[in-house]
Order: C-alpha cells, then structure tokens, then sequence
C-alpha cells in the first residue's frame, strides 16, 4: 500500500510529512515519531500533526544513519525543544562527525529542492545538527521494543509495537518502488542483511512499515519479507555472473523510479558499487 500523508496506517499511527520521506506518529504513553525524514518534509508533518490534534511527542527514534532518514532532526528540534532524538550507538556516533554533517547539509539542499518541485516540501534552512542519544540512554514507552537489524549500515534498527504488531524497518529490507520494483540495499553485508530479514520476519507484524514509500498489511507481509530476500539473492547472484560489467548492471538495476528522482546519480552509482562488493564478499 502506498503510503499518502496524512496516513492513518492504524487509528494509533499516522504517517506525516511526505510519502518519499515518512515520519510517523505513535499514540503511544507518551507519544512518540519514528523516522527523521529529511528537513523540507518537517513543515508539512508539523501542520498535519496540528490539523489532526496529536499530541507533540518527546521522542524521535531514528532507525538508521543515512542521511535521507535523519535530516529531519535539526528543523523538528528547532520546532520541539523538548524532543530528543535516539538511536543506535553507530548512529549516535556517526551523527557527532562534523565532517558528515557537513556532507549531509549538501544532501539535504538537494532534497529539499526536489522536493519542493513535486509540491512535497518546504525549505527549513536549519543551522546546527543538535546530539543524539543512544536508545540505552532513553528508555522507549513500554511495548516499543527495537531490534538490531544490520546489513543495510551498521546502525540499522527496527522497531516494533507489540500491541498494534506494526513492525517499521526503515531501509533494512531494502526499497520498494512506487511502481511496484523492489531494490535490495545490503550496504554493509549481505549476510547480516540476510540474517537481519529473518529476524524481522520471526516478529510476525500485521503491519510492515518500511522507510519510503510503502506499507504492507496481512498477506502482504510474509510476501515482502520472503521477496526481499529472494531478490537479494537473485541480484548477488546476477553480480557474479556479470564480471567486470557487474556495476553498470547494477546501476541500470537499480537506478529507476523514485531513485532517479530523489537521489544524485552518483550517489546511486556508489550504491551500486557498494552492493558489488558486498555481493563479492559473501
């Protein structure tokens, strides 16, 4: 299911900001949001959280590093000056690295101007990239549970709440096109990738949430699971089959539908270098 914002994926959860880049609002004791988003798509969140009275949580969970899931921090904490911001100890730490903020303000430049252009965002321009805490030093609300899933980066993490069994994944199980497509994204290692697939699917969520675009419910969830691992396999396979024409045939693979639009073409090219390597490695 695609996932249009405002989304109310359950009467206690409600997808906000921008379908390319979600956040989402739990109903939890107290609230709280998981998934930073990119800063252009805060406004939007923040005006549909009023339009829709929820309350303002304490609490942002960021489910990876990478800087198209964090972005979002500065503006929301600028907004919200009691929210804190977590993660895992990798993301914490990578996110201290003014080196990599800097690296990250350009992205999001470009974000933002994308995003602007397809009526799905506004500029912040945000100054300082505040510090993030590790999920051990912010106990979550009871009945959130996090569970280390890398594979994608070493500071991946999913989350569960166990009572409305939705299961948010971020980017761990890689990225479903609006079209349908699916684009494994084993960064870091394919067999913790793998591995991470598994230990997500022993969870049996009703409702799987992933970090772009798409949600799946019922039925659909054993079938994501089970296809995101497939094709995994399927593209390491093709990798080793291909020699030295392997990442020009990653990059074709994987250099559609929104990841043309949302994402520099250099920056899918070092992906698909990335998972040529990781592929190899295995």
């Amino acid at each position: 299911m695609l996932i249009e914002t405002p989304l109310y994926l359950t009467p206690q959860c409600v997808a906000l900001g921008s379908k390319y880049f979600p956040i989402f609002w739990l109903a939890t004791d107290p609230p709280i949001l998981v998934e930073g988003g990119v800063s252009a798509v805060i406004p939007p969140a923040l005006k549909q959280m009023k339009e829709l009275n929820l309350i303002y949580p304490n609490t942002l969970v960021l489910l990876h590093e990478h800087n198209d899931h964090v972005l979002g921090v500065p503006p929301l904490m600028e907004k919200l000056p009691t929210l804190e911001a977590v993660g895992t100890h990798e993301t914490a730490q990578l996110l201290s690295k003014e080196k990599v903020i800097e690296g990250y303000r350009q992205a999001d430049r470009f974000f933002t101007r994308v995003l602007k252009e397809h009526g799905e965002g506004e500029e912040t321009n945000w100054k300082d990239f505040p510090s993030v805490s590790t999920l051990e030093e912010c106990p979550l609300p009871t009945g959130i549970h996090t569970l280390s899933t890398p594979g994608h980066s070493p500071g991946s993490c999913a989350l569960f709440w166990e009572k409305e069994g939705i299961l948010f994944v971020s980017d761990s199980m890689g990225y479903y096109s609006s079209q349908g497509k699916h684009f494994p994204l084993f960064f870091q290692n394919l067999e913790l990738y793998l591995e991470s697939i598994e230990k997500m699917a022993e969870l049996s969520p009703s409702i799987l949430v992933l970090g772009h675009l798409q949600c799946f419910k019922g039925e659909e969830v054993a079938m994501a699971f089970h296809r995101s691992r497939e094709e995994a396999l399927k593209l390491a396979d093709r990798v080793k089959k291909a020699g030295e024409k392997a990442e020009e045939m990653v990059f074709h693979a994987i250099h559609q539908d929104e990841l043309i639009t949302f994402y520099l073409r250099d920056v899918i090219r070092e992906c698909a270098r990335l998972l040529v390597k990781r592929a190899l490695d295995l």
